[in-house]
């Protein structure tokens, strides 16, 4: 039973060579493979929506493995966009354009040009996946800042404490129009606070200590999921979860990559320099 779950889980995967897809000079690699102990990892998390990418993180694990920050950046953040396949490079465009272009490793390339850093990994997930992994988690506590009453998402809870199933979870994660000022960096705040939730969620329950509840984890996940092929197996895939799943929730800093208004277009944002890359520097 246990080597045909693992033939299934393996079976879901699919996976995308970065060395084949990004023909730019990347950041250079601090030394020793990217799983090696004393060697920080950064990890580009990208949600998917249809044919677009509606999330991007970066979460930084450092050296030493105790703690991760995670820098989410803005989808309309104007941005110059590398080489991807045939498509020439541009000077500059919409971050989240990238993913449409060229997919996964387009934002990789992206991400890289406009930070400096090496994306060691991504993990692409569609918001199917994510929906289903909440409800299969019994849903998450979260306490609501604001009273949220969305047409477009279909989303209504009060403010205080509620707990969110995977639908409501979504529909949370991607609201912007009905809270704030309607961006999207109001949007990244709601992220950066189910995040937390969530974490405190496999913390505090030990998920991944049940072998059982693991595997139904997985196949959700894998069956949702797109890696790069230097995690492109179940071993390394599990190491990556152990890693972060082990960070206390008060060991994760989450962060925005800082903007200002794109002036040409005042419905876009550029980053705010020089903050955006002493941000990228400080990792």
């Amino acid at each position: 039973m246990v080597g045909g779950s693992y033939w299934r889980l393996e079976s879901n995967l699919r996976t995308v060579d970065l060395s084949e897809e990004i023909a730019h000079p990347r950041p250079p690699s601090p030394p020793g493979p990217p799983s090696s102990p004393g060697r920080p990892l950064n990890v580009l998390l990208i949600g998917q929506d249809d044919e677009r990418s509606d999330t991007a993180m970066v979460v930084q694990l450092d050296a030493a493995g105790s703690r991760a920050r995670v820098v989410s950046i803005p989808r309309d953040t104007m941005v110059p966009r590398p080489r991807c396949g045939d498509s020439p490079p541009v000077a500059v465009a919409m971050f989240n354009s990238a993913f449409t272009t060229g997919g996964a490793a387009c934002t990789v390339a992206t991400v890289e040009q406009m930070s400096g850093v090496r994306i060691d990994h991504f993990v692409q997930i569609d918001f199917t996946g994510f929906r289903d992994l909440i409800d299969r988690l019994g849903g998450i506590a979260i306490t609501m800042p604001e009273p949220i009453d969305d047409e477009r998402s279909g989303l209504h809870v009060p403010a205080g404490p509620t707990t969110l199933n995977g639908t409501q979870a979504l529909a949370f994660v991607r609201t912007r129009y009905s809270i704030g000022d309607g961006s999207d960096l109001n949007r990244i705040k709601n992220q950066h606070l189910f995040m937390r939730a969530l974490s405190e969620k496999l913390a505090g329950e030990n998920w991944l200590a049940s072998p059982g509840r693991t595997l139904d984890l997985a196949d959700i996940l894998t069956r949702s999921m797109v890696t790069d092929t230097g995690i492109g197996s179940i071993p390394k895939l599990a190491d990556l979860a152990g890693k972060l799943t082990a960070l206390r929730p008060d060991a994760i800093s989450y962060v925005t990559l800082p903007t200002e208004t794109y002036l040409p277009d005042p419905n876009r944002v550029q980053p705010r320099q020089p903050e955006a890359d002493e941000l990228w520097k400080a990792a």
